[in-house]
């Protein structure tokens, strides 16, 4: 058996993937493809999954993926954790035609359920328009039958059996765990170059080839945007050669267990860029979904799958496929544009905006002046809504970024110069600023020096007109 190219899986444990220099060295070392952990059952997901592909891509990795499976013998398990892990490898930017893996690690149930339930979640990975791996360790053979899984779904196996710990740099071939004909790479190591990283040799070519296979199925969501405060839109595409024979289309949510929340039957429309990107997708030409949707509280603080289907059935279900992302509608963000003293009337101006998924349903505005050492507040104010067309067009996937904006006074003094102040910026749907609420903390900031007029500090201030009026022994002074 001869040298083959190496390949990294990666995880959450290995962050600094996200830096083209952690690829550029095991480049160097003779590492051509990288597999990255996305996901884990129907919950967890690798925050910087779509920085380390994005990083891997740019050193000229082939890239795939991998989802660690919780689901046992269960079918019904076995597709929930599919249709998410494949929701979180569209969301991240892993491309169609190459491997998705299934890891199955768990050392319980039995074979024949086992097999049953990893044949569901590779043909749904197939249908997705990934390529189906089966990975596990040689020495739970027993407990799947890979060949029935082969049949079935066309996977090739990955296989995991480490002859030697410690610091390997090169698999000793002669403990090769030949268990199958149809294994693509051995993963021989957890610890190359004593790195603590697992390293597979890949064996035909399936994880480091980087000739371009030929995509029938592929979509993307393009827009998720606000476009008043009570509807956001979503727009992409999805086209696929399983979609012949099936004449309508719609657009689904549903929670990430996969209740379904609302759907809307939709027209395709043209999109003759992705036809031009990818001209082996049959319907590519006429491959655009778009709908809009209502806004509501039980979305809110939710990441949801958005589901473009083609089904042969009126009511969206019957024969179908899907090509399912995420929508994220946890987001917040927020800036403090000025703070600043008031000359005259010793108040503390700040002015911001703040726009967050979570204050559907808050209508009261609120800013908090807080204590940061005392840990403890020290006033609050309401406010009213500023419109900020700025931060809609930088933030249109946030909802109602455009009523994001605050202004606001505090009483200020020289008890709170030089002190550790901190502002944070409220939505609530009580009068007082309590009930339920959302907040945004701002950085802190020392208290700012008081103006002084005395005359003997120099100070600008600027106003819109000045008057003066004698009133006996005194002069009135007015500033606008």
């Amino acid at each position: 058996m001869t040298n083959r190219a190496y390949v990294l899986d990666v995880s959450a444990f290995q962050p600094q993937a996200t830096y083209y220099s952690f690829w550029a060295k095991w480049r160097a070392r003779g590492v051509r493809g990288a597999i990255v952990k996305l996901t884990e059952s129907t919950s967890w997901r690798n925050v910087y999954g779509a920085g380390q592909i994005a990083a891997a891509k740019h050193e000229g990795m082939k890239v795939s993926g991998y989802h660690f499976s919780r689901f046992r013998g269960n079918g019904a398990q076995a597709r929930a954790e599919a249709n998410f892990a494949i929701a979180n490898a569209n969301a991240m930017g892993l491309d169609h035609g190459v491997p998705l893996v299934l890891d199955y690690e768990e050392r319980l149930g039995y074979q024949s359920s086992n097999t049953l339930a990893a044949i569901v979640f590779c043909n749904a990975v197939k249908v997705a328009g990934f390529v189906p791996c089966f990975y596990s360790y040689s020495g739970m053979k027993n407990l799947w039958d890979f060949e029935a899984i082969h049949r079935a779904t066309g996977a090739y196996l990955w296989i995991a059996a480490y002859p030697v710990r410690g610091g390997v740099t090169a698999p000793l071939y002669n403990y090769f765990p030949g268990i199958s004909n149809f294994i693509c790479a051995w993963q021989f190591t957890d610890d190359f170059f004593g790195e603590g990283i697992d390293a597979s040799v890949d064996l035909t070519g399936e994880f480091t080839n980087m000739t371009q296979e030929k995509i029938t199925s592929g979509g993307n969501l393009d827009v998720v945007a606000f476009d008043n405060d009570t509807s956001f839109k979503v727009s992409g595409w999805f086209g696929s050669d399983k979609a012949q024979g099936k004449g309508y289309a719609y657009i689904i949510l549903t929670d990430e267990k996969g209740k379904e929340l609302t759907r809307q039957q939709v027209n395709v429309t043209a999109r003759p860029d992705v036809a031009k990107a990818y001209p082996d997708i049959p319907n590519a030409t006429n491959s655009g979904f778009s709908a809009e949707f209502k806004y509501t509280g039980d979305m809110a603080g939710k990441k949801l799958n958005v589901i473009f289907r083609y089904t042969d059935d009126s009511a969206g279900n019957g024969n179908f496929v899907d090509y399912t992302n995420i929508i994220d509608f946890t987001k917040s963000q927020a800036y403090l544009d000025h703070i600043n003293t008031v000359v005259f009337t010793n108040k503390l101006r700040v002015s911001g905006w703040f726009a967050s998924d979570l204050s559907v349903g808050l209508a009261k505005r609120f800013l908090v002046l807080y204590d940061v050492d005392a840990k403890k507040e020290l006033q609050r104010i309401k406010v009213d809504s500023v419109k900020r067309d700025d931060v809609k067009k930088a933030n249109s996937s946030i909802y109602n970024a455009v009523q994001s904006g605050f202004n606001g006074e505090f009483n200020y003094d020289a008890s709170l110069v030089g002190r550790k102040l901190q502002i944070i910026a409220r939505y609530s749907d009580d009068d007082n600023g309590e009930g339920h609420r959302v907040d945004y903390w701002f950085d802190p900031f020392n208290g700012p020096a008081m103006p002084v007029v005395d005359g003997k500090t120099e100070t600008s201030v600027l106003v819109h007109s000045f008057s003066a009026e004698s009133k006996g022994d005194k002069t009135q002074l007015t500033f606008k």
